[in-house]
């Protein structure tokens, strides 16, 4: 490996710039040896531009004289040229700038403390949570045949006839067995003469409760029994009509004794008896305390009448 040279001879003396990179000065014969390398790194001087070598001048040929002329002078070497200063170290990057302190934030920015959250807040949000869950979660698996058939025809025995329907057209379009469907759609067929019957009797009901108001409000109980006896004859007895009968009977009861005040009154015994005896078939609680005044007054009446009918004995002559 070369060593390293300059481009100008080390030799101080000499300082000649060096037309080509060698290893001794052709000037001077000084060896180029590079410098000792430095620990701190100094920034590489500016190059410096190349002069073209000196021309070395040949000394003038003395012409013959006749008279002797002095010694030629040597010529006289060029000036080194002065070796370049190294440029001074660049300053020190001055320290970066202190950042200015940051200025306090304003008393009304900054937000006050959030307070805690309640327990009562969590308990209700838990609340509604588990609400949007069960309103919200998946439906149960789709039922069966048979539980839809089922559930069919509880509809069409609470005479909810349109629901059974409907059920009956799902179990068609999802091509249910042929079994199924003909059992619900005699379901459906056996409970809408049913309900048919039912809504008929309902309406019955509704137009006697409305006459047999009319008959007692008219003081006519025999016709509103009649009319009672009627309706219980096609569609039969249930606590309704019991009760409604028990109207109609007191009002028959009433009736006779009504027919029995007046007897007394005229004083008739036959007519009298004949009533009480009419009103007691009934048997009904509620009149019997009047039952038994009237049948207390019977009795008067009937010692007055055997006493009227005793002949009085003749006085003595």
């Amino acid at each position: 490996m070369l060593e390293t040279v300059n481009d100008v001879c080390i030799n101080a003396a000499c300082g000649r710039s060096l037309p080509l990179r060698v290893v001794h000065c052709p000037f001077c014969g000084a060896r180029q040896v590079a410098a000792a390398p430095v620990l701190e790194k100094v920034p590489a001087p500016p190059p410096v531009p190349r002069m073209p070598p000196p021309v070395p001048v040949a000394p003038p040929i003395p012409m013959p004289q006749a008279a002797p002329q002095p010694a030629p002078q040597p010529a006289p070497q060029p000036t080194p040229a002065p070796q370049p200063v190294p440029p001074p170290a660049a300053a020190a990057a001055p320290a970066p700038a202190k950042a200015p302190p940051a200025k306090p934030a304003a008393k009304g920015s900054v937000p006050p403390p959030r307070p805690p959250v309640r327990l009562r807040t969590w308990i209700a949000a838990a609340v509604v949570l588990t609400g949007i869950w069960f309103f919200n979660k998946p439906a149960d698996k789709p039922a069966s045949v048979a539980e839809q058939v089922e559930a069919a025809t509880a509809l069409a025995a609470q005479c909810d006839l349109d629901g059974a329907r409907s059920a009956l057209a799902v179990l068609k379009s999802a091509k249910a067995p042929a079994a199924q469907i003909k059992r619900l759609q005699a379901s459906i067929t056996k409970s809408a003469a049913s309900c048919d019957r039912q809504q008929q009797r309902a309406q019955a009901w509704t137009a006697l409760q409305d006459s047999v108001k009319q008959a007692l409000d008219a003081g006519k109980p025999e016709l509103a029994a009649t009319r009672l006896a009627i309706y219980v004859k096609r569609w039969g007895d249930d606590p309704d009509t019991l009760e409604l009968d028990a109207r109609v009977k007191v009002a028959q009861a009433s009736a006779q004794l009504d027919l029995a005040d007046a007897c007394l009154a005229k004083g008739d015994r036959v007519c009298l008896e004949n009533s009480l005896i009419a009103a007691e078939r009934y048997k009904r609680p509620e009149l019997a305390a009047r039952t038994q005044a009237l049948r207390a007054s019977l009795s008067q009446l009937l010692e007055r009448s055997l006493l009227d009918a005793i002949p009085s004995p003749a006085p003595d002559q």
